[in-house]
């Protein structure tokens, strides 16, 4: 059995807005971005650490597990507030500063680790010269970025948070202005299968990429891998070992869940389907019925017109009765009387 040890989350995450991981947001970036941190780690075993661009701070909580000290820096002060609320650990700090003025004395760690951070920003070479200062003789610089002519080719939209992607030979000559050896990796997410020896093996990987429905490319190496991590230093390393990063082997849970969903939505589609013919019905009972009430106020409204109509008739008869009886029927009588006397 290997080496177990936690996975690093935030409690608390900030929300995911495109330009830096979050335990809000999952798939494909999250395992891009952890596989680089673990990757980090089982390098800088026993180390002072600088993580620059250490965001949520997951990555530097990784780093400080098996680091002396690990000091994680980012531009935004609230989330560097938000990082140590996350990960209070005794051997991890984290401070707010800019990767091209680093707030740290001249030859103060050992390894210092920056994934997806210099495309971010203007004056790349002062971010160099800044890791460069703050490391200690033989440091290590553990790097990545995008390759620009993989991850943004001609045609496809920009990244609004990149200030300027590199190319993978750009990448190098920048770096390698700084470090005498600079040895390279590359990353892709992928589904697959992995194959591996027992026992190491000098040979490139044999890659077999699916193209599509009817073809596939055999490669020695990886192709089209739109992320480049280097491992800087003036200290020849050896030979970096190929790493595999396992999410889950489960894929299959994948189709039984969609088909499962689309039963629950064929289910939940007839019910609907009943439920709006049932409304419909409804709507049409109620309107009949509406009509009819409609109808009877009507009737109603007629009849007690009528009966107003009635009732003012009523009234005028009687009005006359009364001038009648008042003034006509005395001279009435008077007029009979004098005739009888």
């Amino acid at each position: 059995m290997g080496d177990l040890f936690r996975r690093e989350t935030a409690e608390r995450p900030e929300p995911f807005t495109g330009e830096r991981l979050t335990a809000s947001k999952g798939g494909q970036v999250q395992i891009e971005h952890y596989h680089r941190y673990l990757f980090a780690r089982s390098l800088v075993s026993s180390l002072d650490v600088l993580d620059v661009a250490s965001g949520e701070g997951y990555g530097s909580a990784l780093l400080a597990q098996v680091a002396r000290r690990v000091i994680g820096i980012d531009y935004a002060g609230s989330t560097v507030r938000a990082a140590a609320s996350n990960f209070p650990r005794r051997n991890l700090h984290f401070l707010q500063g800019d990767g091209r003025a680093l707030p740290l004395a001249d030859d103060s760690v050992d390894a210092v680790v920056s994934f997806e951070t210099i495309e971010h920003f203007d004056r790349q070479d002062d971010f160099v010269r800044e890791v460069r200062r703050v490391l200690r003789p033989d440091g290590v610089f553990v790097v990545s970025t995008p390759d620009r002519d993989v991850y943004s080719p001609v045609g496809t939209p920009a990244n609004p948070f990149h200030v300027r992607e590199l190319t993978r030979g750009e990448f190098v000559t920048l770096l390698g202005g700084a470090f005498r050896h600079v040895d390279l990796m590359q990353q892709r997410s992928l589904i697959g299968s992995a194959l591996l020896a027992n026992s190491g093996s000098s040979a490139a990987p044999l890659v077999f990429d699916r193209r599509g429905d009817t073809h596939f490319e055999a490669c020695a190496g990886l192709p089209r891998a739109p992320y480049v991590i280097a491992v800087a230093s003036d200290r020849k390393a050896p030979p970096l070992p190929a790493s595999l990063y396992i999410d889950r082997d489960d894929l299959d849970t994948d189709a039984l869940y969609r088909e499962a969903l689309a039963e629950q939505l064929r289910r939940a589609q007839a019910d609907l389907a009943q439920a709006m013919q049932a409304l419909e019905q409804a709507r049409q009972q109620t309107g009949s019925a509406i009509l009819r009430a409609e109808r009877a106020e009507s009737a109603s409204a007629d009849a007690e017109q009528r009966n107003e109509a009635l009732q003012r008739r009523c009234d005028l008869l009687q009005g006359s009765l009364r001038t009648f009886l008042r003034s006509y029927l005395p001279r009435l009588r008077r007029h009979l009387f004098d005739r009888r006397t």
